[in-house]
This record gives C-alpha cells, structure tokens and sequence, in this order.
C-alpha cells in the first residue's frame, strides 16, 4: 500500500470510530448493564462534534484523493454501522430468529426474555413442542383432557425406562379405546428453558399411542398457561 492510499486507510478507520461512538450514543441501550455507560449530556456531543470537525479538517487538508477516502469510508462505514446495529438490537434479532425457527420447525419452542415459553399451533390446530424428557427429545401434543404426561413406548424407551420392567395396571380411555397404561416419574422435563422435576406421568403399550402427552401433572406446575390467538403461553 502507497502512503497516500494508506493515509485514505486511515482516515477512514479514524472517521468510522467516531460515527460509530455518535451512532451507540443515538442508539445505544444504556439501560443494558452490559453495554458502556454514556452520559446523555450536551459536553459529550460538543467534544464529539469537535473532534470529528478535526479530523474532517485534516482530512481536507492532507495529500490523500477525497475518492479514495470515500470508498475506504463507505466499505469500512457500512461493515461499522452493521456491527453497531447487531449490537444494539441483538435481543430482538434473537427473538426474531427463534420465531422463524418455530415457523420453520413445528413444536420448536420460543423463549422469551421473561423466561416464558410460546408454542405455535400447527396446521392441524393443535399444540406440539418439542421437549426433553431426562436428556431424550420427544414431541408432546398439549392435551389439557390428560390428566397426566403420557410417553408413547417409544419415547419412554429413548428416556431410560425399561419397559419390560414396567406394570401396566392404571386403565385409560384413548380415541382408540380403553387400554392400560404404568405410572412413572419423569426425572427431569425441559420445554425450553422450562425445568420440571419429578414429574408424574404414564407409560403406553407399544403401539397405543401416536405421540406423547402433555398432560396436566406439567401444566398445573406451572405458574400459569393461557392461549392467545395461535399461541400457547406456557409460564414457569
């Protein structure tokens, strides 16, 4: 690199510092305790103010072509001003990219900031999530007529129960008739950032049920679940 386009390089980074400290302090979260604190005071714009003036005077008064300053400006400028962006708004775009993956991937549960947890219902009308039962992920259909968890063979087997080992005394009634099924606890139930432990739940015959419940010994845990237009709100 030649000193003059150097000289251009320069500027450039000095001149993208200072939007960048005039855009965090315009857009920057300054009740985040993890971001740095400015003080919103009219001497902090002045001394900003003048030191940019400074730098643009230098920059009109030095040997570098104001084009080539222009160019390193708007490369380096705009790839500034998407980091400053990122991280102002770094929380909505997490949010924001845990609603496309539920859109994307049925049952996926949507964390949010208060520590509650949204379901979208699918196409067929119904609540389904994607849990974790101790460490196994499963899908749960949500179905407040349950009384209790109930684990198709299948997820019951990937959780560690041994199924041989179980009793099947507790008779129930399912839209395929009547059949058994055996109590078991569920040592630990995680729906996104949603811990239960020891929960009370049921155990099918292989091939009794399509898919896990969720039932009423998880929901009646929890502080409170609501739904609201196409959203189940599950809250800790």
């Amino acid at each position: 690199m030649n000193p003059r386009a150097f000289r251009s390089f320069v500027l450039a980074i000095l001149l993208v510092v200072m939007l960048g400290a005039v855009a965090y302090y315009l857009l920057g979260d300054t009740s985040d305790p993890e971001t740095l604190s400015f003080d919103r005071s009219g001497p902090r714009m002045v001394a900003l103010s003048a030191l940019l003036a400074v730098l643009l005077v230098s920059l009109f008064h030095s040997g570098p072509r104001i084009r080539e300053v222009l160019r390193a400006l708007i490369i380096w400028g705009g790839l500034g001003l998407i980091l400053v962006t990122g991280y102002t708004f770094r929380h909505e775009f997490e949010i924001l990219g845990r609603r496309l993956m539920a859109a994307l991937v049925p049952g996926t549960a949507i964390e949010q900031t208060d520590g509650s947890v949204v379901v979208l219902r699918d196409g067929g009308r119904h609540y389904r999530i994607r849990a974790r039962v101790n460490g196994a992920e499963a899908v749960f259909l949500v179905d407040t007529g349950a009384s209790a968890v109930t684990l198709t063979a299948e997820d019951a087997r990937a959780a560690g129960f041994d199924l041989d080992r179980l009793s099947y005394t507790i008779p129930v009634s399912t839209a395929n008739g009547r059949t058994f099924v055996a109590p078991v606890k569920i040592d630990e139930l995680d729906i996104g950032t949603i811990h239960l432990n020891d929960t009370r739940a049921y155990v099918s015959r292989d091939g009794a049920l399509e898919v896990s419940l969720l039932g009423l010994s998880a929901l009646d845990r929890l502080s409170s679940w609501r739904v609201e237009g196409n959203r189940l709100i599950l809250t800790p």
